[in-house]
Formats: structure tokens, C-alpha cells, sequence
């Protein structure tokens, strides 16, 4: 089944460069270094990693196309990493059970040692009319409307400290769009998954979801409901103009197929205008996470729904209350620069960054960022503790990362 398997994916990344002169395919060349550092007292440097460098390269094959009421999508992705990076990630991995899987079918070639990956992100096609629209495959589909934290984008959110966001990951998915005349939507979503990799759709490990938007005067409401991976999901959406401003309010109800419940509660305001006669846009979002804990609760200790939703990448921090900000200020027409921070409302806690991004035509970026954790032992940012007494913490690493991405 290996060597099967093998010999598939490798066949998809021989055949898609041979349709490159074909209407419709695109390629996205990138290349990367990242560098990060740590404290002594890490998890990091427990295991030998307080230092790390490692470079990354990728390509991304894109191709659509379209037939009367029919589309097609077709993404694979490439990627080649050398550096401490690997070993770190493994090393991390072999202490944690293997997380369930994301989505129905592996895709995914890699070599030996994992350095070497080819993935099919996108395979699907759909079909669409005036109003309704239909697709099914691998897709990906956003939900939510945090900038930072996305508590109802049940389906394989980015993290709120991802730098990159240009492609969100594919996943198998059945999705069905209807809309009407007054510009209300009802979208609906079943993502089968497995229980453990290679298995049969599992009821409890799936998504089946539903969200209908509508407009009330001014404010764009949305509502969701939906069972994830065995858990129900009740939220409610409102947004709407506060003078030239734009704020957003979401609450959502989860009930726990364990037992008990959890909410989650999500607001956030944005603006714009000039700064030194430059653009500027910035925004505060403020995120309650009902799962969440304080930070003098060590790892080892953490609710067991809170580490199923961190186990399948629904939440990122174990915290309760955060606080960010951030901003977009255009240095120059070609140069942007975007500050920002995640703080702890618990401890005061801190995860601070820039990134600037040189647009050096209209193909080709140079971006630079960096991250830096600001805390104490103990707190949210500044570490976790691993177990009672341990005196090693499990904390972001300072980090600066340097990427050119070419587009054609």
C-alpha cells in the first residue's frame, strides 16, 4: 500500500509541471530561514534545541478550470526543510499522542526522514447556478470573523501567531451554498473523518456544520450550528459600522459530548486612516476562551477537553482571556509594516511581533518578521510548566524569519 501510494503521489507531481502551459496553472515558488532561540529553563533546551536554524523551500502547483455549470481545483504543494527544525519536531512529537486526523484521506508522500514532503491540498469540483452552489473534495472554507483568534472556524484554523496565511490547508469536504436575492446565505458543511489514520468515517471524529448570514439594517448577522468531532455548536454573529469604524461581537456555546459545556466569547473593533500623511489600519480583538485555564496550571494537569480541542488545533493557548492589537502602515507603496501583540489578560503575559513585507513587483515578496514571548516562568507567554515542579516550561520561542515568495 506504500509503495502504492508512492507511486500515485509521485505520478500527480510528474503529471501537473507537464500541464503548465495549460489555461489556468499557476506556481508559487517560495523560499525561508527561520532562526529561533530559547531560555534555559524550556522544554527547548531540555532536549538540546535552545538554538535552532533551519531553511525551507516550497512549490505550489495550482490549476482551475471551468465547464459550463462545472469548476475544477487542483493544488499540490512541495516542500523540502534542512535544518534543526526536523529534529526538534520530532522530537516534540514522539512525546505526545499522535493527534487525530484532520481530514478523510492521506495525501501525503514524505521521504525517510521527513525533510521531503508532496501534498495534494486542493482536489475537487463543483458546480453552481444563480443560487445555489455545490462542491465537493479537498477545499477550504473560512468561517468566523476574528482577526486573531477564530474560535467558529472549526474548519483547520490558523494559529492567532501565524505569520503566513496565503493558503489555508485543504480538506476533504462535501459544502453546499444557498443564496438569495436580498444577499442572505445558508452555507453547510460534512467533513468525514476517521478515529485514527487509514479508518473508516467515525461519527464522533466528523464535522457537520450549517451557517446562515443575514442583514438586519445596518448589522450582518450570522448564526451556526453544528456538531465537531462530537461536541454541539450553537454561535451567534453580529457586526456592524460604529462612525468609520467596524466592530464585531460572536458568542458561541459548545456542549461537550463528555459532559458539561464551554463558551467562548469573541469582540473586536477596526479603523483606518493616515499616520505621518501614510495608511494605516489597526484593530483590537478581544477573546474569552471558556476551555481555557490560569497559567499555574501545568501541562500535565490540563482539562481533558481543553487538550482535545488543542490536540486537533481548534484553540492554541490554554489561556482564558487575551487581549490583541495590531496594525498595517504603509511605509511606502511597496513597503508594509504590521506590528502586533497577544497579551495575557490573566498575568500581562506577552507575545509581541513585526513583520514587514516588501512588495519588490507585482509577483514577488521579501517578507521579514519577528516574535518575541514577554513573561516570567510560569505565566502564559513566558512558559508553562510542564508538571508540578518540573522547572521546565513549555514556551513560544523568539524567532525571525526571513521569506521570498515568487507568484506566475
Amino acid at each position: 500500500m506504500e509503495k502504492l501510494k508512492a507511486i500515485l503521489t509521485t505520478s500527480l507531481l510528474l503529471a501537473v509541471p507537464v500541464c503548465a502551459s495549460a489555461q489556468g496553472v499557476r506556481a508559487r515558488l517560495e523560499f525561508g530561514s527561520v532562526t529561533d532561540w530559547n531560555t534555559p529553563a524550556s522544554v527547548d533546551a531540555f532536549f538540546g534545541f535552545q538554538n535552532r536554524q533551519s531553511y525551507d523551500a516550497s512549490l505550489r502547483l495550482l490549476w482551475d478550470a471551468s465547464a459550463g455549470p462545472f469548476s475544477f481545483d487542483v493544488q499540490t504543494i512541495l516542500t523540502y526543510d534542512a535544518g534543526d527544525n526536523l529534529d526538534y519536531n520530532a522530537t516534540l512529537a514522539a512525546l505526545f499522542p499522535a493527534p487525530p486526523p484532520d481530514t478523510m484521506f492521506d495525501l501525503t508522500y514524505e521521504n525517510a526522514d521527513g525533510s521531503l514532503v508532496f501534498r495534494v491540498d486542493r482536489l475537487s469540483v463543483g458546480w453552481a447556478s444563480d443560487n445555489v452552489v455545490l462542491k465537493i473534495g479537498r477545499q477550504a472554507v473560512t468561517w468566523g470573523s476574528g482577526y486573531v483568534f477564530h474560535p467558529t472556524d472549526i474548519i483547520a484554523p490558523f494559529s492567532p501567531n501565524a505569520l503566513d496565511t496565503t493558503y489555508k490547508p485543504g480538506v476533504d469536504m462535501v459544502y453546499a451554498q444557498v443564496l438569495f436575492d436580498s444577499g442572505a446565505d445558508i452555507q453547510a458543511i460534512y467533513v468525514p473523518r476517521p478515529m485514527v489514520a487509514g479508518g473508516a468515517a467515525d461519527w464522533d471524529s466528523s464535522t457537520l456544520a450549517a451557517q446562515a448570514s443575514l442583514f438586519i439594517g445596518d448589522l450582518d448577522a450570522k448564526l451556526i450550528l453544528g456538531q465537531d468531532r462530537g461536541d454541539t455548536l450553537v454561535s451567534a454573529n453580529i457586526s456592524g459600522p460604529l462612525g468609520g469604524a467596524a466592530w464585531n461581537v460572536e458568542y458561541a456555546q459548545w456542549f461537550l459530548k463528555a459532559g458539561g459545556n464551554a463558551n467562548t466569547i469573541l469582540a473586536n473593533i477596526t479603523n483606518s486612516g493616515s499616520l505621518f500623511d501614510h495608511n494605516i489600519t489597526y484593530f483590537a480583538e478581544y477573546f474569552h476562551n471558556g476551555f481555557g485555564v490560569t497559567a499555574d496550571v501545568p501541562l500535565d494537569a490540563l482539562p481533558a477537553p481543553l487538550v482535545a480541542r488543542l490536540s486537533t488545533g481548534n484553540l492554541f493557548f490554554p489561556g482564558r482571556d487575551f487581549l490583541a492589537l495590531g496594525a498595517q502602515y504603509d511605509l511606502t507603496p511597496d513597503i508594509t509594516l504590521a506590528p502586533n501583540a497577544i497579551i495575557s489578560l490573566a498575568d500581562g503575559s506577552a507575545l509581541v511581533g513585526l513583520q514587514a513585507t516588501w512588495t519588490i513587483d507585482d509577483n514577488m515578496d521579501l517578507q521579514l518578521g519577528y516574535t518575541q514571548p514577554i513573561g516570567a516562568n510560569g505565566s502564559e507567554f513566558g512558559g508553562r510548566e510542564t508538571s508540578a515542579g518540573s522547572g521546565i516550561y513549555l514556551r513560544p520561542a523568539s524567532e525571525l524569519t526571513l521569506k521570498l515568495a515568487r507568484f506566475f
